[in-house]
């Protein structure tokens, strides 16, 4: 056998394994997916009651109505159970009940032996918790004497969870008989969490202790008025993600112009960070720096080409120099769906919450600990629920956290439970416990800074906050009549997957007509505007290399391609 054959073989090998491990992977997150939308919340216990399996565990709970029983400190629960449509949020002042129907809450400080703390409050909202003090044992006169009892609530040890987050059942018509009932709770990084519900039919007010859950991004520095300019770097490596990266510069391209158009834009520079080690046929039409593959002599990680990716910002950090101070970090199957901002609120970093990114977790604590050393719940709760992207950083913490980063990574890879738990998203636990071990201790967290379809649906969240940027990281199925199918092939279906090896063609076919998802039309629509702007894409599709000398080139419009169709960088 030729030496040349061997090596072709051997690559296809890594590939298919590689494709069944990412595979396998995207069942597994799915079904968690699936189990965090439904059965996690969906424990009935009578009046209205729900109980929070907290973190996948089943609690400790036997109960017929709301408080009777007996429960485990693992126990948490939702209040009531109704539909879901808006909220609203403020900050109020302890033992006052002030609130207000703006989207954006306000900052009160509380005094006296809450230690100058912010109660956020938020109407027709019930929030998760795991409870700390049962409101059927706390009734309280109004939402501020709720507020004030959470902030001045004293866990019996030190290892026991404080109240971060209370709901209060104000509205003695609608309670019956949980009327003034004020239950404290904890809930570990209450932004990361979708309320259990909301709406004008939910007689609950909810609150959270110095985190506004409807936070608006970049709140702080809007009233400055100075754009804080930001740079985007998506890293990429492979045929896989070859032509996802093309569609996702062309909607970055897109949205900038519209950002400028509107003034005050923050979007500054792109850098596509390419991996490989090698140019490739993109280098003339996207702004590329080619950094190299982590060396197998440090680790054989063949199979998980990810590992790759601490590495390359550890030499982007290092060899660059941008004229932005801050840093967005994406990836190739982002579709930007409207200008960004900078969600950044001073210099803290800012990111999207990943439900499966779980470090504290009760079985993910031990496998922490490995790289953090041993420290308190309190301690790893302070660890963020993110990965690299999409997570807003300054610069200058970048140059700190990426080595961190790289090693850290490269232990959990080499860690055999760590590897096998968690799997093939190990590199965001080393991204946010790298964070961590570099002093960086608090992350602010947007949930609209990223939609996940199918299961995100909507343009919007439900409080109203517009989406900016669509993941297409999970396959989505339907039947014909628009019914979707998780977990099944649908007789209609989209998964990036399908596209491995080469680009898609122009022209996929339109959702079923009676789907009721926004977010996956938008991406059928945005695939399709965007390989009908781009050049040669028919050649494209049929053989994976970018061509610029097809026909329609001479007839291009678009203002990124030179007479001979190469693009200016």
């Amino acid at each position: 056998m030729a030496s040349s054959t061997r090596v072709v073989i051997v690559a296809v090998a890594f590939t298919v394994v590689a494709t069944f491990y990412s595979l396998s992977e995207l069942h597994r997150m799915s079904a968690m997916h699936t189990d965090a939308e439904t059965t996690k919340f969906a424990t009935h216990t009578g009046d209205n009651n729900r109980i929070l399996r907290a973190g996948g565990q089943t609690s400790a709970i036997s109960s017929t109505s709301a408080g009777t029983g007996q429960v485990g400190n693992t126990a948490s629960v939702s209040t009531t159970n109704t539909a879901a449509t808006t909220s609203s949020s403020t900050a109020v002042v302890a033992a006052t009940t002030t609130t207000t129907t703006a989207s954006t809450a306000t900052t009160t400080t509380t005094g006296g032996s809450s230690g100058g703390h912010k109660c956020y409050t938020y109407e027709h909202t019930e929030l998760w918790g795991d409870v700390v003090v049962w409101g059927t044992l706390n009734k309280k006169k109004s939402a501020g004497e709720c507020c004030d009892a959470c902030l001045n609530y004293q866990p019996t040890s030190p290892d026991e969870p404080g109240c971060n987050v209370w709901v209060y059942c104000g509205d003695e018509a609608k309670c019956g008989s949980q009327h003034q009932q004020c239950w404290l709770k904890h809930l570990v990084h209450p932004e990361a969490s979708k309320p259990a519900r909301t709406g004008p039919q939910t007689p609950w007010t909810s609150g959270t202790i110095d985190v506004d859950i409807n936070a608006d991004p970049g709140s702080d520095a809007k009233a400055s008025g100075a754009p804080r300019m930001f740079h985007t770097v998506t890293s990429a490596q492979g045929a896989a993600v070859h032509w996802q990266v093309r569609i996702h510069y062309y909607w970055w391209k897109k949205r900038k112009e519209e950002c400028q158009k509107q003034g005050n834009c923050e979007m500054g520079g792109f850098t596509r960070l390419l991996h490989s080690g090698q140019s490739d046929d993109l280098m003339d039409e996207l702004p590329t720096v080619v950094v190299d593959p982590l060396p197998q002599s440090m680790v054989e990680h063949s199979w998980y080409v990810v590992l790759n990716r601490p590495y390359a910002f550890v030499q982007w950090t290092q060899r660059v120099k941008i004229p932005e101070p801050y840093v967005l970090m994406s990836e190739p199957d982002h579709i930007y769906l409207r200008p960004m901002p900078n969600f950044m609120k001073g210099n803290a970093p800012a990111a999207f919450p990943f439900f499966y990114i779980e470090p504290s977790k009760a079985e993910n604590v031990h496998i922490t600990k490995k790289f953090t050393g041993e420290i308190t719940q309190k301690q790893l709760e302070e660890i963020a629920p993110i990965g690299n992207s999409p997570t807003f950083m300054t610069f200058e913490d970048m140059k700190k956290v990426m080595p961190t980063w790289m090693n850290v990574s490269i232990a959990v890879f080499k860690d055999q439970e760590a590897n096998s738990v968690w799997g093939w998203v190990q590199e965001m636990y080393g991204f946010t416990i790298a964070l961590w071990l570099n002093g960086i201790k608090h992350v602010d967290l947007f949930l609209n800074m990223q939609a996940q379809p199918p299961w995100d649906q909507e343009m919007h969240m439900a409080n109203g906050k517009p989406f900016y940027i669509l993941h297409y990281t999970y396959g989505m199925d339907y039947k014909l009549s628009g019914e979707f199918t998780p977990g099944k092939f649908g007789e209609w279906r989209f998964d990036k997957r399908t596209y491995g090896s080469r680009p898609p063609p122009r022209h996929l076919g339109e959702p079923p007509k009676n789907m009721k998802n926004d977010l996956v039309r938008a991406l059928i629509n945005s695939i399709n505007e965007a390989s009908a702007a781009l050049p040669c894409w028919d050649q494209y599709a049929e053989t994976g290399k970018a061509v610029y000398d097809c026909d329609e080139i001479k007839t291009l419009t678009d203002p990124r391609f030179k007479n001979d169709g190469k693009g200016i960088a």
